[in-house]
C-alpha cells in the first residue's frame, strides 16, 4: 500500500513538470525586420549609434544585426551587421 501511495504521489508531482515542458514556445514578438529599423528605433531612443560591418559591406535595410551592445553610461549602441 505504501508504494502505491509513494507512485501515486510522485507521478502526481512529474505530471505537472512535464507538461510544463512540454508546453508549444511562444513566437518571438514580431520586431524590425532589418537592421535600418532597429539603428532607427535606438536613435529615436535618445542613443548614439555605432555600426560595425562584418563581411561585405551592404545597405543597412538589407542588412541583419549579429548582435547589439549597450554603454548606458554614455547612452552608446554598438550594432554589428552583415
Amino acid at each position: 500500500m505504501n508504494k502505491f501511495r509513494l507512485t501515486t504521489i510522485v507521478a502526481g508531482g512529474l505530471a505537472p513538470a512535464l507538461l510544463t515542458l512540454a508546453a508549444p514556445t511562444q513566437a518571438a514578438p514580431a520586431g524590425p525586420s532589418n537592421a535600418q529599423d532597429v539603428i532607427s528605433q535606438l536613435d529615436d531612443r535618445g542613443y548614439q549609434v555605432r555600426i560595425n560591418h562584418h563581411g561585405a559591406v551592404k545597405p543597412l535595410d538589407e542588412s541583419q544585426i549579429v548582435s547589439v551592445r549597450y554603454d548606458n553610461h554614455d547612452r552608446v549602441v554598438y550594432v554589428d551587421v552583415r
